[in-house]
């Protein structure tokens, strides 16, 4: 019994491989040529939108939504957040802000793949967190892409944690930037996907239903550069908490 599960994982994450054989090369590319310029990139963003929901659909996700009453405004830029724990945390974000264009920061080491590197580096923030001036660089890029009209969306545990960490200690990037550029911080909770779609076991998941909250906005306007810890703790807690409220519910169902 346990090896035909474990050729079911294989063959479902062999899947996900061929998947995006097809995906990236007819979507992904398709949205090149709208990559060029600011004024064109909604455009680019509905393939991409479309690639993330193509993956979510075909891999057997679905994701519920519990969110706070308040509806985002397709006119202003936010900072998005979240735990991180899979590479569909990215698809469901996608998915998630349908209204409000934005890019990634993400690694650099992924421009690096034929094709979809060159897709990834011209419509996301790539960062090398080991460099100082890889870091620098990417602060001054993305307060010109939210200048530009975009949103942008932080991992701020600076990348998937081992599955050993519940969440990892947030990075202050996402909430300095949020400060400076006074823009509110849109923090989200995913849960399931760390169990349903690890990164680091290939042979571990399973497709299902995944729970998502939205929190409510957190306005940076009175804040200065002072108060970024205490913008950091406050979006750690929230996300912590929320997890353990997702962790509860699930032992009790």
């Amino acid at each position: 019994m346990r090896i035909i599960q474990l050729s079911f994982i294989l063959l479902w994450r062999i899947w996900f491989f061929l998947i995006n054989l097809f995906l990236v090369p007819l979507l992904a590319g398709a949205s090149i040529p709208f990559l060029f310029k600011d004024k064109y990139y909604h455009i680019a963003y509905w393939f991409h939108r479309t690639w993330a929901k193509s993956n979510l659909f075909l891999m057997g996700f679905w994701y519920v939504l519990e969110k706070d009453k308040e509806k985002l405004d397709k006119n202003k830029q936010y900072i998005i957040i979240s735990n991180h724990s899979s590479i569909m945390d990215i698809m469901l974000i996608y998915s998630l802000m349908r209204k409000n264009p934005l890019v990634f920061v993400g690694k650099a080491e992924l421009a690096k793949l034929p094709f979809f590197g060159f897709v990834y580096k011209k419509s996301n923030i790539l960062i090398n967190r080991d460099n100082l001036s890889s870091c620098i660089r990417v602060f001054k890029q993305i307060q010109k892409e939210v200048d530009s009209g975009k949103s942008v969306c932080i991992f701020p545990e600076g990348g998937v944690p081992k599955p050993s960490i519940f969440l990892d200690d947030f990075k202050s990037g996402a909430f300095s930037i949020a400060i400076l550029k006074k823009i509110p911080i849109v923090p989200f909770t995913i849960a399931d996907i760390k169990t349903k779609f690890p990164s680091f076991f290939i042979l571990k998941g399973r497709p299902g239903k995944i729970r998502i909250k939205q929190h409510h906005s957190i306005s940076t306007n009175n804040l200065s550069l002072r108060d970024k810890n205490f913008l950091k703790k406050k979006c750690f807690n929230l996300i912590k908490f929320q997890l353990e409220k997702f962790e509860r519910e699930k032992i009790k169902n």
